[in-house]
C-alpha cells in the first residue's frame, strides 16, 4: 500500500507533525517503502512510495506531495514559465502559484495532487480526469485530512470507521461502492477530474475536466484515420517514458489489450514482453486469442493458468489491499497477470482498461439498443397486440418468459432499465438487509448515483449518457481500481494510454451511430484497427477477463469449504447486515444451478464478509495510529 496524505490543522496546531506521521504510517505498514513528511505549523504533506513517481516537494511557499506521470511534461514546463530539470514537485508548485486551482485542466496524465501554501495557509488536492489515482478526505471542527486511501485517514485517529449503509448496499448491488460515498460514513472521494481546495474556514470541490459528447454527423473515414493517429500517439507517449527492458503489457486477447500492444510492436524497440491468464478450466480462457495477437505482433508472450488453490492463497491479501469492499471477481486474474509480469523483470505495464466505456464495446450497449428498438414500434401495436399475447401465453420458460422478460426491461424508464438485472433491481432490499440495517437505509435509493450521471452529464444522445455512466461507475469505481491496486500489489504500475486525454476527448467527438452500429459493437474503434488487428480478435464474441469462482465454490474442497465456513457463520450475521436466510437460500440454489449465477452473487458477499475481517476486525491502521 503507498500514496501520498496531507493535513490542514484549524486547531491545536502543536499535533500537525503527529498527525501527518500517523497517516504516512496508515498508507503503508511494510519497512520497505520509504516515506517523508514534511510539516509546518499548521499544514503537512507526506508521501509512502513505491515507485519513482511517488514524491514530496518543499519550498519557502509550498509543501507539495503527489503521485504523477505526466504525458505532456515539456508543455507544463513551457506554461510555468520555468527550465525544466528542476523536478514534477517544483513544478507543480510553479504551475499552482501561476495558474491557482485550475492548473490540473493543463495536466495530460496520470497524478493525484496535494499542496499546502504555507503563507496563505489553505490546501489544494486533485485527481486526474478518470481518478486513476483517487483520494479521499475527511472533515472536522479540528483537521481536513486527505489521502490515497482511508487506511490513512483512520490512522489519524481522528475519523471513526463507522459503516456507512448506503455504501454498503451500493457495494453489493454495483460490487463496489460508488463516489462520491465510501464506505466510512464521515470519509467522502474526490471525485474524478475534481479539486478541493480549504482555506479561511471554508472547504469546496469544483470539477475542472469532464468528457463531452458532440451529436454532429462526423465523417466516418476521416474519424477512423483521426483515430487511429491519436492512439498510436498516446501509446508511443506512454510506453516510451519507460525502460523498455522493464516494460511490458497485459494482453486479454481482447480488442483494447491487443491494439495497445499492436501500436507498442510499432515502436520497434524489440519484442514486447505480454503477459495473460487462463484457467485449467477451458471454457473460461481467451488464451487462444491472446496467442494469437501475440503471434501476430512477435510477441515475447507470457502465460499462466491460475488454480483454484491460487485463489484460497491469494485471496486475504487481494482483499485486504482495497480499503473498501470490492467484489469484483476479476481482480484474481488481474493480480496473477501483474504478478507474472514483476516475475518477468517488468515495472510498468501498459493496459487497455478503457476502451468498452469509450468507444461502445460493452455487450449490454447492444442489449440497450434491442430495447430501445422495441420503444420505436407504434405504442398501438405494443400496447395492444404484442403485450396482450404475450401476457396470454401461459408458458413462463423458454422463448416467451425471455421475450416477456425484455419487454418488461424495455418499458423501465433510464436508467433503471441499464441497471434492471443488479441485484438490489430484481430483490427488494428486506430479503437480503436485516430489518435494522434496512431502517438504517431510510431514503436510500440505488439509483441516486447513476441518474445523476445519466440524466446531468454532458451527452444528449442516449448512448452517449450510458458511456459516461460506466466511464464513472464501471470505470471508474471499479475497473481502475482494480487494475490499479492488484498491480501495486504485485509490485507493477500499470498505464493507460486508451485514457490518455487526447484519446478520450477524440471518442467524445465520434457520432454515437458510429459506437454502435447495428448489431457491431466499438463499429469505428475496429475500422480504425482493422489493418491492424488479427480478423479473429475483431470478429471475436467478448468473453470478458473473468474467473470461475462459481465452479470452484462447488467443485475445488478448499474454496467450498472457506466460502461456507464464512458465509454460515455466527460472526458475520452478528455485524446486524445481511440476512442468514437469504444466503443459505442462495447456497441451495447455487448446488442445484449449472451456470454461474448464484456462485456469482455469493461471491459478492464472501468478499464483503473477508473485507470486514481483514479491515475492520483486525485493523492494520489500529496499529498506525
Amino acid at each position: 500500500m503507498s500514496g501520498i496524505c496531507a493535513v490542514f490543522r484549524k486547531q491545536d496546531a502543536s499535533r500537525t507533525a503527529e498527525v501527518v506521521r500517523a497517516m504516512c504510517r496508515g498508507l503503508s505498514l511494510d519497512p520497505s517503502e520509504s516515506r517523508a513528511m514534511a510539516a509546518e505549523e499548521c499544514g503537512a504533506v507526506g508521501v509512502s512510495a513505491v515507485y519513482p513517481t511517488q514524491q514530496i516537494f518543499q519550498d519557502d511557499r509550498f509543501l507539495v506531495a503527489y503521485e504523477a506521470d505526466f504525458v505532456n511534461e515539456t508543455e507544463l514546463w513551457e506554461a510555468a514559465g520555468v527550465e525544466p530539470g528542476a523536478g514534477i514537485g517544483s513544478l507543480l508548485a510553479r504551475l499552482y502559484e501561476r495558474f491557482g486551482t485550475g492548473f490540473p485542466a493543463r495536466i495530460n496524465g496520470e497524478f493525484s495532487i496535494v499542496i499546502w501554501e504555507k503563507r496563505k495557509r489553505t490546501l489544494f488536492a486533485a485527481t486526474d480526469g478518470f481518478g486513476i489515482h483517487p483520494l479521499v478526505y475527511h472533515e472536522n471542527e479540528r483537521s481536513i485530512l486527505v489521502a490515497s486511501r482511508i487506511d490513512a485517514l483512520l490512522a489519524s485517529g481522528e475519523v471513526s470507521a463507522e459503516i456507512h449503509p448506503h455504501a454498503l448496499a451500493n457495494y453489493v448491488n454495483y460490487t463496489v461502492n460508488l463516489a462520491a460515498q465510501t464506505i466510512i460514513s464521515k470519509v467522502h472521494r474526490l471525485l474524478p477530474g475534481t479539486f478541493l481546495a480549504a482555506g479561511g474556514g471554508r472547504l469546496r470541490t469544483e470539477r475542472y475536466w469532464d468528457m463531452t459528447y458532440t451529436t454532429g454527423r462526423g465523417d466516418e473515414e476521416a474519424l477512423s484515420r483521426g483515430l487511429e493517429a491519436v492512439v498510436q500517439q498516446a501509446v508511443k507517449d506512454h510506453a516510451e517514458r519507460e525502460r523498455f527492458s522493464e516494460l511490458g503489457a497485459f494482453l486479454s486477447g481482447g480488442t483494447d489489450s491487443s491494439t495497445v500492444v499492436g501500436m507498442m510492436s510499432r515502436l520497434q524497440r524489440g519484442p514486447v514482453k505480454t503477459f495473460s491468464i487462463g484457467f485449467e478450466e477451458r471454457r473460461f480462457n481467451e488464451l487462444d486469442y491472446a496467442r494469437i495477437a501475440a503471434r501476430k505482433f512477435q510477441a515475447d508472450y507470457h502465460e499462466y493458468l491460475v488454480s483454484a488453490k491460487d485463489c484460497v492463497e491469494a485471496l486475504p491479501y487481494m482483499v485486504r489491499y482495497f480499503d473498501e469492499p470490492f467484489g469484483n471477481s476479476s481482480a484474481i486474474p488481474t493480480y496473477f497477470c501483474a504478478r507474472l509480469a514483476a516475475e518477468n523483470g517488468v515495472r510498468a505495464m501498459l493496459a487497455g482498461d478503457g476502451g468498452d466505456e469509450l468507444f461502445g464495446g460493452n455487450e449490454r450497449y447492444l442489449t440497450d439498443s434491442v430495447f430501445e428498438a422495441y420503444q420505436k414500434v407504434p405504442r398501438i401495436v405494443r400496447k395492444g397486440v404484442v403485450e396482450p399475447v404475450l401476457r396470454a401465453i401461459p408458458a413462463r420458460n423458454g422463448v416467451f418468459g425471455l421475450a416477456r422478460s425484455y419487454v418488461r426491461r424495455s418499458n423501465l424508464p433510464q436508467p433503471e432499465r441499464f441497471f434492471s438485472y443488479n441485484l438490489l433491481a430484481e430483490n427488494p432490499a428486506s430479503t437480503i438487509f436485516d430489518p435494522d440495517f434496512v431502517a438504517a437505509l431510510g431514503d436510500y435509493s440505488v439509483l441516486e448515483i447513476p441518474s445523476r450521471y445519466y440524466w446531468e452529464g454532458p451527452a444528449h444522445e442516449h448512448l452517449d449518457r450510458l458511456l459516461y455512466v460506466d466511464v464513472k461507475i464501471t470505470l471508474g469505481d471499479n475497473d481502475l481500481l482494480k487494475v490499479t491496486r492488484m498491480s501495486e500489489l504485485a509490485g507493477v504500475r500499470p498505464k493507460f494510454p486508451l485514457l490518455d486525454r487526447r484519446v478520450a476527448e477524440f471518442s467524445g467527438t465520434i457520432p454515437s451511430r458510429l459506437k454502435v452500429k447495428g448489431s457491431q459493437k466499438r463499429y469505428l474503434f475496429k475500422k480504425a484497427f482493422r489493418e491492424l488487428l488479427p480478423i479473429d480478435i475483431i470478429q471475436k464474441k467478448k468473453h470478458g477477463f473473468g474467473i470461475p469462482v462459481a465452479y470452484w465454490m462447488k467443485s475445488d474442497p478448499q474454496m467450498r469449504e472457506l466460502t461456507r465456513d464464512v458465509l454460515l457463520s455466527a460472526r458475520t450475521y452478528q455485524r446486524g447486515h445481511i440476512r442468514k436466510q437469504f444466503i443459505e437460500d442462495l447456497l441451495l440454489k447455487h448446488e442445484d444451478d449449472k451456470t454461474a449465477f448464484y456462485g456469482d452473487l455469493l461471491w459478492i458477499f464472501l468478499t464483503l464478509e473477508l473485507w470486514f475481517r481483514e479491515f475492520v476486525d483486525e485493523p492494520r491502521w489500529a496499529a498506525a495510529a
